[in-house]
């Protein structure tokens, strides 16, 4: 299904079949399985979401929050 005039049609052309076998799934804020991943078959994939889940799971994980005071950590790097 690749263009024929696609510039790397040499490597294309060594390439099995099937390059990317799916896995999509859906994975809730804490990275567990909604759905179990569909692999080999194109499909839609539904799930009912607990929207609650998402602001109480900012609370294990601060990306801005600790890691940015300067007063609580410091790095330093030895430079022999």
């Amino acid at each position: 299904m690749y263009p024929a005039d696609l510039n790397a049609s040499e490597e294309i052309a060594k390439l099995p079949e099937i390059v990317c076998r799916g896995g999509s799934c859906i994975i809730d804020p804490y990275g567990h399985y909604v759905t179990e991943p569909v692999w080999d078959k194109e499909t839609i994939i539904y799930a009912d979401l607990d929207m609650d889940k998402v602001p109480a799971s900012r609370m294990e994980f601060d990306a801005c929050g600790h890691y940015s005071r300067p007063d609580v950590l410091k790095l330093m790097v030895e430079d022999k």
